[in-house]
């Protein structure tokens, strides 16, 4: 149990540490535009930055379905799919919430998947 919670904890402290500090900026330059404070290059690169954390999201996606579809068609792998399957679902989800501006809950989609990561690694570890 103790080895599952160090990983998550990692994972939550880059979070906070990374992903607030992100999420502040965009939200922030995003109010900021609203009462007509922000310059135009403050809100062009508030657009950049938005637009590369969406595809940041669609590339891990992408790199999960892949994943996805190696767990079921490699037979020493398939036993764990089962446990695996889903996370890109997961991922889409976070790629549809970042569409829709709402990093934060995007971030934490992100987080629920990373957790069922860790969890498959965790089983393969203990099972190999």
């Amino acid at each position: 149990m103790r080895a599952a919670i160090r990983p998550r904890s990692k994972t939550g402290k880059l979070w906070v540490l990374r992903g607030i500090t992100l999420i502040t900026s965009l939200y922030a330059v995003d109010e900021a535009e609203r009462r007509k404070e922000a310059s135009p290059a403050v809100i062009q690169q508030n657009q950049q930055s938005k637009a590369q954390v969406r595809t940041s999201i669609q590339g891990f996606r992408e790199s999960l379905d892949k994943l996805e579809i190696d767990f079921r068609a490699t037979p020493e792998l398939q036993p764990y799919y089962i446990k695996l399957a889903g996370v890109a679902s997961g991922a889409a989800t976070a790629e549809d919430l970042a569409a829709k501006n709402q990093f934060d809950a995007a971030g934490r989609q992100l987080l629920n998947v990373i957790n069922r990561l860790t969890d498959v690694l965790l089983l393969m570890r203990t099972t190999a």
